[in-house]
């Protein structure tokens, strides 16, 4: 399939994109000639192309899927190699940039606009790779549907730092990876990601990437009361130095931080930084750890599980999976617990998960519930940990009040395999888990 060429440099008419000679001046004028492109189109932007269109500008690409998506390329005209550089611009008042239908994948284009950059209507997918944001509101959005939408190594700026936020509607797919984020100022109230009303299912992953330049007290996440089912995660992002989760958290979202750094901080920790639901707060605490535990290799830690007046026994608030590889024999597993005071096993159990293809019953594996008792009986204390010694405050008294043991009935696996382990808190009362699991 031939390649067309779109060139602002381009001095040769016919215009029509057959060759960098005659290459369609602007991707609008690309559009209106050759849209909808066929399958497995490919375009040449010249990476010195600029384009600037007083009005708002749609691109579509309804011939193209996941599998065959059309792709656009800044491209060295002299070389034909690939290179940056290549500008879209919108001007006019509150003019969007709307990348629609289809599939797309776009490689080091430079887009700006006074308003949006807006990416996707229902059953869409489009892909950035290398390319930079220039927006006035919102750097990176979603229209109404199911989108799929990937940035990777690209910079997603905001030109108007008072209300940029990366908006998302209904149903949808993000994944940001190795990018630069801007946006924010100072006491704005504006989050990274924002939830509308309605908003349900969205997964958005951001992994690697550069959030420092924000507002230092900016929040990460906000929701609107009626969105539900959706999920946010940061991890292994640099993050403004006294960035807020959240403000408020409707039922059945949750926002996970892994492995993030805060502000001038040059080791990031390695695991859970803070999970949060509807039920609480899961993090890392360097101040609360037992001795010998668990670490990431520069520093010991536990996890705080902070639950809130939502938690009962019948709605616990769940700890992050503790995993680890198993081989066959007999094995029980232990995770010790800190409190101020001492659990029931109708206030704290853990759950065990762990491979057994010789159970008829559970062909792939077999879940064995820790202590918890059915709902008709009362609970009883947990087991006191003798043997271990806490740190920090909260964490009761060394082998007396508040430090307890879960610990699984024996259980043999048939086949080597991951083990996994939840903890449940179903007390509205702070306590601590060393998730170094001890084996026996």
């Amino acid at each position: 399939m031939a390649t067309i060429y779109v060139d602002s440099n381009a001095g040769t008419p016919p215009h029509d994109g057959a060759d960098w000679a005659g290459a369609y001046l602007t991707l609008a004028d690309c559009e209106t000639a050759e849209a909808p492109y066929a399958v497995d189109q490919e375009i040449w932007l010249a990476s010195d192309h600029a384009e600037t269109t007083a009005s708002g500008l749609v691109f579509a690409f309804a011939n193209g899927t996941d599998a065959q998506p059309i792709r656009l390329l800044s491209v060295n005209s002299g070389t034909d190699e690939f290179a940056s550089g290549a500008h879209i611009t919108a001007t006019g008042s509150a003019s969007d940039i709307v990348i629609s239908t289809g599939a797309s994948v776009w490689f080091g284009v430079k887009f700006t606009a006074p308003d949006n950059f807006l990416a996707g209507t229902v059953s869409t997918s489009h892909k950035f790779f290398s390319c930079i944001t220039d927006i006035g509101d919102v750097p990176f959005g979603g229209i109404a549907g199911f989108i799929i939408l990937e940035c990777h190594d690209c910079t997603l700026e905001s030109a108007d730092a008072i209300v940029a936020s990366i908006v998302v509607d209904n149903q949808g797919i993000y994944l940001f990876r190795n990018c630069t984020i801007t946006m924010g100022s100072a006491n704005s109230g504006e989050p990274v990601v924002d939830f509308s009303s309605g908003d349900s299912n969205i997964t958005i992953v951001f992994e690697d990437c550069d959030f420092s330049g924000c507002t230092a007290d900016m929040h990460l996440v906000t929701f609107d009361a009626a969105a539900v089912m959706n999920q946010v995660t940061f991890r292994r992002c640099k993050l403004p130095s006294s960035y807020q989760i959240t403000t408020t958290i409707p039922r059945g979202n949750t926002i996970r931080v892994e492995s993030c750094s805060g502000g001038t901080d040059t080791v990031p920790f390695l695991g859970i930084t803070n999970w949060t639901d509807e039920f609480g707060v899961t993090q890392a605490t360097t101040t609360q750890k037992r001795t010998g535990g668990a670490s990431d290799g520069d520093q010991t830690f536990s996890w705080e599980m902070n639950p809130n007046v939502n938690v009962s026994f019948y709605s616990p608030l769940e700890s992050p999976p503790i995993t680890y590889w198993a081989t066959p024999g007999a094995q029980t597993v232990t995770i010790h617990i800190a409190n101020d005071v001492d659990l029931d096993t109708d206030e704290c159990w853990m759950v065990v998960e762990h491979p057994d293809v010789a159970t008829p019953a559970n062909p792939d594996h077999i879940v064995l519930s820790n202590t918890k008792p059915n709902p008709l009986v009362t609970g009883n204390a947990i087991a006191r940990d003798a043997g271990s010694t806490w740190d920090g405050a909260g964490t009761g008294t060394d082998g007396s009040t508040g430090q307890q043991k879960l610990v699984s009935s024996s259980f043999n696996p048939t086949e080597a395999g991951p083990v996994i382990i939840r903890v449940y808190l179903a007390k509205d009362d702070t306590m601590y888990v060393d998730p170094q699991p001890v084996i026996a």
